[in-house]
C-alpha cells in the first residue's frame, strides 16, 4: 500500500514536470515570435537582435532536449511502477497514454 501512495505522488510530480517543460517551450516560442515581429514592425535591419534571437532559439532546442529526457525518465518510472505492481492508470493523472509502438507510428506518419 505504501508503494502505491509513493507511486501516485511521483506520477503527479512527473505530470507537473512534463507540463512545465511544455509550458516553457510554448512561452519561449512566443518570445521568439514576438522578437521577430517586433524587429520587423519597428523596421529594423535583420542584424538587430540576431545574437539574442540565436540564444533564444538555442534555449528552445535545449528545452526540447530536456523534454526528451523527461519522456525517457517517464518510461523508466513506468517500468519501475510495473515491477512494483503499481498501476499508474488506477490513480495517476488522467491523460491518455500511447504505447511506444503507437508513438513510433504517429512519428513515422508525421515525418
Amino acid at each position: 500500500m505504501k508503494n502505491r501512495h509513493v507511486g501516485v505522488r511521483i506520477a503527479r510530480r512527473l505530470q507537473t514536470a512534463e507540463h512545465a517543460v511544455d509550458k516553457a517551450m510554448v512561452e519561449t516560442s512566443a518570445l521568439i515570435q514576438a522578437m521577430i515581429e517586433g524587429r520587423t514592425d519597428a523596421g529594423l535591419a535583420a542584424e538587430v537582435g540576431q545574437s539574442a534571437l540565436l540564444n533564444m532559439v538555442r534555449s528552445l532546442n535545449q528545452l526540447a532536449e530536456a523534454r526528451g529526457a523527461v519522456v525517457e525518465g517517464h518510461e523508466g518510472l513506468a517500468a519501475v511502477a510495473s515491477a512494483q505492481g503499481i498501476s499508474w492508470r488506477l490513480e495517476g493523472p488522467l491523460e491518455g497514454k500511447n504505447t511506444l509502438a503507437e508513438v513510433r507510428t504517429i512519428e513515422r506518419t508525421a515525418a
